[in-house]
């Protein structure tokens, strides 16, 4: 801009009043149409204005977007049950059909991390469903051994989740210190208190526990099913466990007192009472 427009120095050419304006008004005009004065506005209205803060968000809109397509990716693949090996080619084919896939997070290390991630949001999200609904809950429980060759358990839940029809979810594959009935105890509770479920939520919602027959599973006095006794108030509570119950009893005594399962007894206690005829 021109050094009198900057220091106030406009004067007319003219003394007379009439004229001094007349000539102050044309100056003003021709200023305000004037490429320097566009471009001053222009300035004064961008400064105003979150640049930096627009630019920022625009950016992170593309970044965001293209770590959007590459975890529907590897997604995909931990539901088609595909290998990770091919998360790197099925980005390269995507990259050639037009999507935008960044630069980043193209390698099955990433792909593996990225299903493990979701994994994890989506437990929490099924937990909290089981939480706030106060669903029965079931744990089954097996040992196993992980890739390193140390002893593991695998916990299983069956319960219901939003009010469906009880289904068994796979919780997590927890490597044991030692075999021992306390140890494996320990990381059991441990497991689920992670997972989320409070000690005072399990006391009042964990109806059952089911393992394979190993003593250190079953033992009556230190075995892991001292857990199952701990919350055996819940079943009382569960009138349907308590009806099957009963059911179950009542088919087994009519059974038993069939005609034909009598004379299989009578026949039965004939030949142990008389061995020759074996």
């Amino acid at each position: 801009m021109s050094e009198e427009w900057v220091h106030f120095k406009i004067q007319s050419s003219d003394s007379s009043r009439s004229t001094s304006l007349a000539s102050l008004r044309n100056k003003i005009r021709r200023h305000e149409t004037s490429r320097a004065h566009k471009i001053a506005q222009e300035l004064t209205e961008k400064g105003g204005q979150d640049l930096v803060g627009n630019l920022v968000r625009a950016v992170s809109e593309t970044v965001f977007a293209e770590t959007d397509s590459v975890f529907r990716t590897a997604y995909y693949l931990a539901k088609m049950n595909r290998p990770f090996t091919d998360h790197d080619s099925l980005i390269e084919l995507q990259e050639k059909n037009g999507a935008n896939m960044g630069t980043s997070l193209h390698s099955r290390y990433s792909s593996t991390k990225i299903v493990e991630h979701i994994a994890k949001e989506m437990q929490k999200k099924i937990v909290h469903s089981i939480v706030t609904s106060s669903s029965k809950l079931s744990v089954l429980m097996d040992e196993a051994t992980s890739i390193s060759h140390k002893s593991a358990m695998i916990v299983n839940l069956k319960v219901s989740v939003d009010g469906a029809t009880p289904e068994f979810l796979f919780l997590e594959l927890v490597e044991l210190e030692s075999q021992r009935a306390k140890d494996i105890e320990e990381a059991l509770l441990s497991c689920l208190d992670t997972a989320g479920f409070t000690e005072e939520w399990l006391q009042k919602n964990w109806v059952s526990f089911v393992s394979d027959g190993a003593s250190v599973m079953l033992g009556k006095n230190s075995g892991v099913a001292r857990v199952e006794l701990a919350v055996s108030d819940a079943v009382d509570e569960v009138q349907a466990v308590n009806h099957f119950k009963v059911l179950l009893e009542k088919i087994h005594n009519l059974y038993s007192q069939s005609n034909k399962n009598a004379r299989t007894d009578k026949r039965s206690t004939l030949l142990l009472s008389n061995p020759d005829h074996i």
